[in-house]
């Protein structure tokens, strides 16, 4: 019978919104919590009391290893899990955990544990992942070192670190606005600066010094930094994750043929790096390669292997984003039949929210181009209550579409019909306008009237729009309305 127990470890400061998700996460499965607390002014202590922790008070001195080392000198059970308070574990990974716990043989070497870590933001869309330390054996001479981005057991003989993937923790901390909100970016920069001092040319804190760039958007700058990671030939781990990154602040500053060139070189050192290969296919399409870049996202889409396992991941790489980019790549060769049966391949496993939406317009346009309209509309009609704003362009193709092919009665009836069932598109201005051209070109005065209030009321810029207004509250008797329309149109002439 297995007697090894398990603790659960947290450092902890004002984090009574997100400890208790992180606590609940890991019921049922570990037999001790000992939270730190390092100077909590809200309800920290009393959460972490009322899942059953015990809590240790210390004052915080800028030192995460400090900390961490002091849950550790107080944990009693045999084994520790270390989670930050905004982290869950999944709950398909508790079995895992129970069963490296109970298997691993007593005569092992130190060994840690590093899960995958899953990135997300505040609407749970991934920000990528990767792989830290997190479960081992408590035993005396394994501590941890560094004042942030701490390392376990930095120097101990015979240390072996485990990858695995069966155990998967959601962090919520990238979350731009969570960590702007906690300051998380002032306080790692000023940490990782002290450390820098002391290590100037370690490249595990150049790179996170790199990324905290990064997370501020400070893309030109990071760019340098990932950079001189590189340049110091750090671990394969290291090196893989700055090219990506390098590669995507290259991109975004526009320096799209620099980012090429440094992807092509690191693709050379890692060949079976999917990631990597996902940022090069960005750099060519924005190189105007479109060509090479479905090459290189088909290189993407195989299975990540290797060192490459270690470094920075995007499992949605894989699942959906490669697959929609080579879409892209086949449509900027005029092959949109080509885009659309990778799109329609990719479609179910894009999460639903702005990825999926962004997936069906790019649908809806090359179903247009191929004169499918009955494809294009089964799509957007569901997007007119769900992603009305979205929807305004293709909305008014088809406008276009029935004035270019059926002439103006059939398309006035087509907008007519369509506001009458999806009322939503009244509060999106450019199409009230191009009902208002409809309108007046078919001499509905009624329609007319309506869609001109709707349009002055959502503030169009239009002159023409508060002129018409005007006349028809004239003709109406509406004479003080009319002037009220008029000094508008003044309004807006003299801005």
């Amino acid at each position: 019978m297995n007697t090894r127990t398990l603790a659960l470890c947290v450092i902890a400061r004002d984090e009574e919104r997100m400890l208790s998700g992180c606590l609940e996460s890991v019921a049922g499965l570990v037999d001790e919590i000992v939270v730190v607390d390092t100077g909590s002014g809200d309800s920290t202590i009393e959460i972490a009391l009322a899942h059953g922790a015990r809590v240790l008070e210390t004052r915080w001195t800028d030192d995460f290893s400090a900390a961490r080392n002091a849950a550790i000198d107080v944990t009693l059970s045999d084994y520790i899990l270390f989670l930050d308070a905004d982290e869950r574990l999944e709950p398909e990974s508790q079995r895992a955990v129970r069963e490296i716990v109970a298997a691993e043989p007593e005569d092992a070497p130190p060994t840690i544990y590093a899960p995958l870590i899953l990135n997300v933001d505040a609407v749970g869309m991934s920000l990528g992942a990767d792989h830290m330390p997190r479960l081992f054996r408590r035993q005396p001479d394994l501590r941890f070192a560094g004042r942030i981005h701490e390392s376990l057991g930095r120097d101990l003989p015979g240390l072996r670190t485990v990858f695995e993937d069966r155990i998967r923790i959601v962090h919520l901390g990238y979350d731009p606005a969570y960590a702007r909100n906690r300051g998380k970016n002032e306080r790692n920069v000023r940490l990782l600066e002290q450390e820098l001092a002391e290590r100037p040319d370690d490249p595990t804190l150049i790179f996170y010094r790199a990324k905290e760039h990064y997370a501020a958007g400070e893309d030109a700058v990071a760019a340098e930094w990932f950079q001189r990671v590189i340049k110091l030939k750090p671990s394969l781990s290291f090196a893989c994750s700055s090219y990506v990154f390098g590669v995507e602040c290259l991109r975004s500053t526009g320096k799209a043929e620099d980012a090429l060139k440094l992807g092509l070189e690191g693709a050379q050192i890692n060949p079976d790096y999917g990631e990597l290969w996902f940022a090069l296919g960005m750099a060519a399409l924005d190189c105007g390669r479109p060509v090479q870049a479905e090459g290189m996202f088909l290189q993407a889409m195989k299975v990540t292997q290797g060192f490459a396992l270690t470094a920075f991941q995007d499992p949605d790489i894989r699942v959906w984003r490669a697959e929609v980019a080579r879409g892209q790549a086949l449509q900027l060769q005029s092959n949109d039949k080509g885009a659309i049966e990778a799109w329609l391949a990719a479609r179910p496993k894009v999460p639903l929210g702005r990825n999926r939406v962004r997936v069906d317009l790019d649908l809806i346009e090359a179903y247009l181009r191929l004169g499918k309209q009955q494809e294009a509309w089964q799509l957007l009609e569901p997007m007119l209550d769900t992603a009305t704003e979205d929807a305004v362009g293709p909305l008014l193709e088809f406008v276009e579409l029935y004035l270019e092919y059926v002439g103006p009665e059939d398309a006035w009836r087509f907008f007519q019909d369509t506001a009458a069932v999806h009322a939503n598109i009244l509060r999106q201005l450019p199409l009230v306008a191009c009902g208002v051209e409809l309108a007046e070109l078919l001499n509905d005065h009624e329609r007319l009237f309506e869609l001109l209030n709707i349009a002055v009321h959502l503030g169009t810029q239009v002159p023409a729009h508060y002129d018409l207004l005007a006349r028809h509250l004239d003709a109406r008797g509406q004479s003080s309305a009319a002037e009220a329309a008029r000094r508008a149109l003044h309004r807006l002439l003299a801005d």
